[in-house]
């Protein structure tokens, strides 16, 4: 499965997509597909991942388990943004597109995530660390 492939032709399935990002859950930008304007615009493109990763903080606040799914609409556009394995799938759509569609996105975007998973785990190696390993700042064993 090509990842970017499949995020192109998801996107282009929907009306009113513009643009699919996948992030980190630090924000650093893996993959992005979309229509060349919104592509071009490098600035609103780090603005709307920055202005995520400081909002997730705050959500974890209100204690109603992890997060799934964020949607915003504004007047122009509208965002969806998926929290799949250990990426964020920003969804980024004009104002006609369907919502309801945005949101079931999130079906299709599982067997992208568990793709890029099993090909390029996170950096942060959480995916791939077992618990039982000791930590290297542990003092061993017969330390007194």
């Amino acid at each position: 499965m090509n990842v970017q492939q499949s995020l192109e032709e998801l996107m282009l399935a929907y009306e009113g997509i513009c643009a699919i990002f996948i992030t980190d859950h630090d924000g650093g930008l893996i993959l992005n597909v979309g229509l060349p304007a919104t592509l071009d615009n490098s600035k609103f493109r780090q603005q709307l991942i920055l202005s995520h990763l400081t909002t997730i903080p705050q959500i974890h606040k209100l204690k109603m388990g992890g997060h799934k799914t964020t949607f915003a609409m504004y007047e122009s556009q509208q965002i969806a943004i998926h929290s799949l394995c250990k990426y964020y799938f920003i969804v980024h759509a004009g104002p006609n597109a369907n919502a309801g569609s945005m949101l079931a996105m999130r079906e299709k975007l599982v067997a992208i995530a568990n793709q890029m998973m099993s090909v390029c785990p996170p950096i942060d190696g959480d995916a791939m660390m077992p618990t039982s390993i000791a930590s290297a700042a542990a003092p061993p064993d017969f330390f007194d």
